[in-house]
Formats: C-alpha cells, sequence, structure tokens
C-alpha cells in the first residue's frame, strides 16, 4: 500500500514540474468527409502528445480511453441550429506486461503495437470513421461540421481523477475544429466484375 501511495505521490510531482504547453495543445489537420455508397466517412489527422506523466500512467497498466466527438448542423433562420448529427467514438491504449506490447481499440477495431508511440500514432489518425448517413443530408445543401477529442478522465481511478482536476497537462482536450460540408453526389461503389470460367478448346468434353 505504501508503494502504491508512493508512486502516486512521484506522478503528482512529475505533473507538477513538467511543462504541460506541449501536451495540452491538439489541433487537427487533412480533415476530410470522404463519399461511401450509403454514407460519408470522416479521415483527419490529430495532432497528440502525452504528457510524462500519462505516459508513466498507461506504462503501469492504466488504461487511457481518448473520446472523439462528430457533429453536424445545418443553420437555421428562424431558430436555432439544427443538429442532423451527433456521435462519438471511444479509442483506448492500454500496456499488456506479459506481452510487452500495447493494445489499441479504435471503435470496435482492435491492434496491438510495439510501443506506446506506435499506440499513440493509431489514435492520433482518423480513417474511414462513417459518421453521416446518406439519408440525413440533402444533396448540394449547406451544412457545418465539427470534430474534437479528449481524455476522457472520468475513466480513470478515483485519485487520478483528482489529480485530473489539478493539472491542465491530463486535461487534454481539443477546440472543435469546424469546416463548411456541402454534400455533392456520392461516388457510386466500384464494382468488382465476376470472374468468367476460362473457354474450353473446341471438342473438349464438358
Amino acid at each position: 500500500m505504501r508503494q502504491l501511495f508512493n508512486w502516486i505521490a512521484k506522478i503528482f510531482l512529475l505533473t507538477a514540474v513538467v511543462s504541460f504547453a506541449h501536451a495540452n495543445e491538439i489541433n487537427f489537420s487533412n480533415v476530410s468527409l470522404t463519399p461511401l455508397e450509403k454514407s460519408w466517412a470522416l479521415n483527419a489527422d490529430v495532432q497528440l502528445e502525452l504528457s510524462p506523466a500519462l505516459e508513466q500512467l498507461v506504462n503501469k497498466g492504466v488504461t487511457l480511453h481518448f473520446v472523439t466527438e462528430f457533429q453536424l448542423t445545418k443553420k437555421r433562420w428562424y431558430w436555432l441550429d439544427n443538429k442532423i448529427v451527433d456521435v462519438q467514438r471511444v479509442s483506448k491504449i492500454s500496456y499488456q506486461a506479459l506481452t510487452n506490447q500495447y493494445r489499441v481499440t479504435l471503435g470496435t477495431f482492435s491492434l496491438t503495437a510495439a510501443s506506446l508511440k506506435q499506440a499513440l500514432a493509431a489514435v492520433r489518425t482518423i480513417e474511414d470513421w462513417m459518421v453521416i448517413d446518406a439519408t440525413a443530408v440533402e444533396l448540394k445543401q449547406p451544412y457545418q461540421a465539427a470534430v474534437r477529442i479528449r481524455l476522457d478522465t472520468n475513466q480513470l481511478a478515483k485519485p487520478f481523477q483528482v489529480n485530473a482536476i489539478n493539472s491542465k497537462s491530463w486535461n487534454l482536450q481539443s477546440d472543435w475544429y469546424r469546416f463548411d460540408f456541402v454534400p455533392m453526389a456520392q461516388v457510386p461503389a466500384i464494382q468488382v466484375p465476376t470472374a468468367q470460367p476460362a473457354a474450353q478448346p473446341s471438342g473438349a468434353q464438358p
């Protein structure tokens, strides 16, 4: 028990003395909505770094939960904006001591990574996340899309939640990244030709 408290105290001290400016800056780039057959998928790159305290936390076996939120709204002159889409996806990073690997969960998809750097790279890449159903929007109509990502500190153990409240280096949360979206004609699904049986030589028996 004393060892646990000593370790928690060490985490508190490390958080207090480390500058958190670089860790608290989360930015989006290469953000786009790609048309699929019956939906639009979100793609983006996220600039996200962990503070040394959070790196130690995950390496001690604590799972980090990141929540990515996406919203789509349509402006209305006579009332509040109409929220068309409001979805979120949870990404997790955990350390597996027995295999000395990291497990990454992206929604319903899971993978393993050899290092924390590789695990974090997977979380920083949003790829083919289907966020808009084709029936939810009208073609050639203007909408505003928004995306953000945050560390869900409510999933941490109680002692670490207290630390998260007192330290901004633990409160990783981006601002809303907003961009205009006008859905155009969707790209039809690519039809893969069915393989035809090879022609038999003349006179050959079937």
